[in-house]
């Protein structure tokens, strides 16, 4: 992912930035929306020096974005089957307890994934160039 974005908030390494140019908007009918865009956080780890109105280039690492989609995802997925398994060799003849019961351990894995998330600054995209 990489996009264009203009900066409205300058704290430290972490800019708030608002994207100039999204391609989702397109199509869209809400025009107040597609005028304002979004607000999200960066991070200015390559130490440019920026001000308020510049325009940047932000994009988030495939490595990174990887990581965070097989925890994010993938650990909620486990609990869940974890728990359906389980359930299946205490309780091979309620289905439908063990599938009440995985989806239960899976909102518990989206519960524990999003109270145990890190806010810091390894997790924001990042500002690639300045333009």
């Amino acid at each position: 992912m990489q996009e264009k974005a203009r900066i409205v908030k300058i704290d430290g390494d972490v800019v708030t930035v608002v994207p100039l140019d999204i391609e989702a908007c397109i199509g869209c009918a809400n025009a107040e929306c597609k005028k304002n865009g979004n607000e999200f956080r960066a991070s200015n780890r390559k130490k440019y020096a920026l001000a308020v109105g510049d325009e940047v280039r932000i994009a988030a690492p495939a490595g990174r974005q990887l990581l965070q989609a097989l925890v994010s995802v993938g650990l909620p997925v486990l609990f869940a089957a974890a728990a359906y398994a389980a359930l299946g060799a205490f309780a091979p003849a309620a289905e439908g307890f063990r599938i009440g019961a995985s989806l239960g351990a899976l909102a518990a894995g989206m519960v524990l994934v999003y109270f145990t998330r890190r806010g810091g600054t390894d997790d924001l995209s990042e500002i690639i160039e300045l333009l």
